[in-house]
């Protein structure tokens, strides 16, 4: 089968880290299925890598989102028909409408549908708006759905017939470097609380600050890094002044971008992970960080809670005081660290990129077989090395 993967929405966070783990574990599997990725220079420098099945292909939009929506919807299909595909992967919510059938559509952006709740740029706003009409749509169109969570399709509306019986439910995975026992890197201090966001509303990063200023007033000496790179502009200036106003200038340090070993390094060796996020489709950090033995307080979420059940301390993100307290009682008891530690290496076990990228490949083989005709599934059905001999 000639899979060809759609990476243009792909550009940073969530969807990078998807193709970066994903693809070098669906070049190593033993199958006949070729793979074209196509994506914009900047996402191809980042992912690529020397493959034996995949090819790279670089399109060069034009004009901001607009201009990319116009590639995905119009240049896309006619370079996927050269390639003679045989199925369309869209791997971050908007179908190609135009391009070969059949289609999925990996759900791993919910936003859209929820950003009204946080502080958001007017032209983030107008984004969030767009996506959620586009995605409403690709729900229709989509020859299968594929969600990143329960709650992911939940909320796109994927939950309930009639597009229930065309989803699957397939979580992101876990591997190296997020593994335990990794050295902290050289810029971390010997004792360090960390967290790892990017810079916008639904980070909840503000309440953090005011929760770690409540810990500071009742003893706590450890500085707050802080990694994650720039989203919102304006999201970013009424963190780094309320920082200002709390007094915590030289105590919460923003790191900026942190590569992935740098980052396992240091969830492994804080004292405290803290994952604030309120709106996640599938919290991928949070995985990477039970996979290092993170001792991890995180808010009380559906999806955190579907991905990390008993294995981290929960809080109510929305109600400083109780971060508080719980990023507190973390701290300071390291008989409840390491608690914590033991569940969330024995949930990470639940999660792996071989696992995913197996259910993904079934996925689109049943999806591919489905749109077939009837003889010619049959067929295919027969030749199968699991299909009964006649004997």
């Amino acid at each position: 089968m000639r899979i060809a993967v759609n990476a243009m929405p792909s550009s940073g966070y969530g969807g990078l880290t998807y193709l970066r783990q994903i693809l070098p574990v669906l070049d190593r599997r033993r199958d006949p299925h070729r793979w074209f990725v196509y994506g914009r220079p900047a996402t191809i420098k980042k992912i690529r890598f020397e493959a034996s099945k995949i090819v790279f292909r670089e399109v060069r939009p034009c004009g901001g989102i607009i201009g990319r929506l116009l590639a995905e919807q119009l240049q896309l299909p006619a370079l996927m028909r050269a390639e003679g595909v045989d199925l369309v992967y869209t791997a971050n919510n908007p179908d190609l409408v135009l391009a070969p059938r059949p289609r999925v559509i990996a759900i791993r952006y919910t936003e859209p549908y929820l950003y009204r709740e946080f502080f958001n740029s007017r032209s983030k706003q107008v984004r969030c708006a767009v996506l959620r009409v586009l995605t409403s749509v690709s729900l229709r169109t989509a020859d299968h759905i594929l969600c990143v969570s329960d709650y992911a399709r939940r909320v796109v509306g994927a939950g309930k017939p009639p597009l229930l019986e065309k989803t699957t439910v397939v979580h992101h995975g876990l591997g190296a470097p997020f593994l335990p026992g990794a050295p902290a890197p050289a810029w971390a201090p010997p004792a360090f609380l960390f967290t790892s966001a990017k810079m916008i509303g639904y980070s909840n990063l503000i309440r953090l600050a005011e929760a770690y200023a409540l810990c500071r007033a009742r003893g706590l000496s450890e500085p707050l890094l802080v990694a994650g790179g720039p989203h919102d502009a304006r999201f970013e200036r009424m963190l780094k002044r309320r920082v200002a106003e709390l007094g915590l200038t030289e105590h919460m340090r923003f790191l900026g971008y942190v590569d992935a070993e740098s980052m396992a390094g240091a969830m492994a060796n804080a004292r405290v992970f803290i994952f604030s996020s309120l709106l996640e489709a599938c919290p991928n950090t949070l995985i990477e960080a039970m996979g290092c033995g993170a001792a991890i307080v995180a808010s009380d979420t559906e999806p955190n809670r579907e991905v990390a059940g008993e294995a981290v301390a929960w809080c109510d993100g929305r109600n400083t005081a109780a971060m508080a307290e719980r990023i507190w009682a973390v701290a300071r008891d390291e008989d409840y660290r390491r608690t914590l530690q033991a569940k969330a290496l024995a949930q990470a076990r639940g999660f792996s990129w071989e696992r995913t990228a197996d259910r993904l490949v079934e996925v689109l083989e049943r999806t591919l077989l489905a749109r077939r005709p009837a003889w010619e599934a049959s067929a295919a059905r027969a030749l199968e090395p699991s299909a009964k001999s006649a004997d």
